[in-house]
This record gives structure tokens, sequence and C-alpha cells, in this order.
């Protein structure tokens, strides 16, 4: 790789941290993760604690009994409180799959809930967890399913250029950008389009919502589809510039597995979907009454999910659902519809467009629901 430190991976990996979902890195020994994830922590502004799994007990994370004042807690750690100190902070979990099964079921609510005993890590608080391929780490473990599904799975590029030009300089030179200019710039309108596509992709694809938990030790080890990993999909996704498709491709086939990503990059290409920022600002840029009912689902979805996310964005929303209910199909609006109504800012005021657009179709609603 020419620029390792703005490859692929290390926007991946950026994405991961700045949307806090856990994110495990896998490579072999010796090539030098942890040196990468302590440096790129240090540029990105986070004070890193690194914790090895296989050199602790399940008390280690939640936390030894203590008495005080008749009153029984579960005591905290100075790893802990050094994170919940810092302005932002990298729990670096190393050596990750040479924890001993008891000690990675301490592990579970750590990675997840970001408790460690009875103290709370803050949303401040980033989790990167790094580990060998079983067959080279020393006494591993295949991951459990559980633990698996809760961490985006990238794999580790070793960087030989960047180790050859750097070794004779003990590596001082090497400079890595910042958060910011990794990822995209507007999170809002990512998450809104991204919501949209992967609901509209799972509503084509039911049976990779919630699919059965693979058998096979080595695959639940790893990454899978679940209502939780494609939540993650969304968030990390959120993070990312829309036309970085490298980095998605990390990205989702890291939380929900290649076979799952593969479709899902398949589907999107031939959705072609609107942009849901470019439709608020114009409606009238879509053909409602001759729109695709898979691509109208999609901005249904991402429209509202876009006025939701601010109040200035609320009343254009309301005027999306209006020009599609207008368009011939205020069934395909009404769910958007609904939401934005039961959420309107209080100091928000209704447009008539929308109020007209859908006043049949609440009436019918309420008077449907006073007769049950």
């Amino acid at each position: 790789m020419k620029n390792h430190t703005s490859s692929p991976f290390m926007r991946a990996l950026a994405a991961g941290v700045q949307a806090n979902v856990g994110t495990l890195i896998w490579g072999e020994p010796g090539q030098a993760k942890t040196a990468t994830v302590e440096a790129a922590s240090r540029a990105w502004g986070y004070h890193s604690e690194t914790v090895i799994g296989s050199n602790r007990e399940a008390s280690d994370f939640l936390g030894v009994m203590v008495e005080t004042d008749g009153v029984v807690n579960y005591s905290s750690f100075a790893w802990a409180q050094n994170l919940i100190d810092a302005d932002k902070g990298l729990l670096f979990l190393d050596e990750f799959n040479t924890s001993a099964p008891s000690t990675m079921k301490g592990m579970l609510r750590v990675v997840q809930e970001r408790w460690v005993g009875e103290v709370k890590l803050p949303d401040s608080v980033a989790i990167i967890a790094a580990a060998n391929p079983t067959e080279t780490a020393v006494d591993a473990y295949d991951l459990p399913a559980p633990m698996a599904n809760r961490l985006m799975h990238l794999d580790w590029v070793f960087d030989s250029a960047g180790w050859l030009d750097n070794v004779g300089t003990g590596f001082g030179n090497i400079t890595y950008p910042s958060l910011s200019s990794l990822l995209g710039a507007d999170p809002v309108s990512r998450k809104a389009a991204v919501t949209g596509a992967v609901t509209s992709f799972l509503r084509t694809r039911p049976n990779l919502l919630t699919p059965s938990v693979p058998t096979d030790p080595v695959k639940a080890g790893q990454a899978w589809p679940s209502p939780r990993s494609w939540t993650n999909v969304i968030e990390v996704l959120a993070q990312l510039d829309a036309y970085d498709d490298e980095a998605a491709y990390l990205i989702v086939t890291g939380l929900v597995g290649e076979g799952a990503a593969t479709e899902y990059f398949a589907w999107l290409a031939a959705s072609d979907l609107h942009d849901p920022a470019e439709v608020i600002d114009n409606p009238t840029m879509v053909n409602w009454r001759d729109e695709r009912a898979d691509r109208l689902f999609a901005l249904v979805q991402a429209v509202t999910a876009l006025g939701l996310s601010k109040p200035e964005l609320w009343r254009k929303a309301t005027l999306v659902m209006a020009a599609c209910a207008d368009g011939g199909k205020p069934d395909a609006a009404a769910p958007g519809a609904q939401k934005l109504m039961n959420n309107k800012p209080d100091d928000a005021k209704m447009p008539v467009e929308f109020r007209v657009a859908f006043l049949e179709l609440f009436s019918a609603t309420h008077n449907t629901v006073s007769k049950v």
C-alpha cells in the first residue's frame, strides 16, 4: 500500500472508532498491529489503555465485591478510571482470543454495554481489540458467537513499504491523518441514507436479518448477520464518506460476513437509490407516481430519518411526504408521515400541504382505532 495511514483499512478502523462500535483486528504475530493502534490513537487524541485478557480473570472485568457501610458493590479498576477521566479514551484489548472462556464471559458486558463492575465507560471511550489466528496464537480459542457478533472484524494488511521506509528511524516520522480527514463530513445525512438502504435491502432479503447462528465454531467466531450487526453497519457506515466504496466493503463484510455483504452491495448497485439530502431540498426531482417500490421505500425511510435528526429538517421532510402522497403514493408515505407527526418539534408549524395530503388517511386511522 502506498499510504497505509489513510488506506481503506485505516478509514474503516477510524469509522468504527468514531461510531463507537467495537472493532477486532485479525493478523499474524509481529506485524505491528499493536504499535499501529497505539500510534493512531495518540494521533486521534485518544488516551489508550491496553488490557490483555490472558493475564486476567472474569473478576477483572466484572469487578470484585466490596462492602462499604453495609452495602456490597463491585469495584472498578485503574485502567477503567483512567479512560473515564480522559477527554477521549480507547480501550485496547490485545491478544484478545487468548482470553480464557471464563474471562471472555466477563468481557461481554464491557464490549457491548461498556460496564466495568458498576462503573459505565462513557460514550467517549472506543474499543479496539487485536488477535492472531487461532493456529498461530498461543493457547487461543475460537471466539464465542455472542462476542464475535458484537464486533467489526477487520483483516490486517501489513504495510511492508512503510516498514522499510521507517525502520531505520524508529518509525518516528509516520504521520497519521486526523479522524475528520479520514471520514465523511456529514454523518447525519449519511446515517439517514444508509438506514434507508439497509432497511430496504433487508425487506427484500429477510433471511439475512435473523439467520441461524453458525454451527461451525470457526464461522460463529467471525462476522455474521443479526439485527445487532446490521445496526452496527448503519452506525459505522454513517461515519464514512458516501463514495468510499473500498472501506465500506470492509465495514459491511466485517460486521455481517462476506456472503451478506456481497448480496447487499449487488442489490445497492442495482437499486440506484435517491440521495435523501437532495430530495429533501427538492421533492419535485422524484417521479413519485412511477417510482419503483423498493426505491420509494428506501427514500421514505431515509427522508424520515433525516427529518427526525434535526428540527430544522422536520418541515422539509413533511413536504417530501406530502409530495409522495400527492404523487399517488399516500400508502408509501404514510409510515414516515406518522413518525414525523408523532415527533413534531415544539415550535414547528404543520405545513398546510402535509395536513391536506394526510387528512383523510389520518382520519380513517383514527376512526379505525376508535372502533376497536
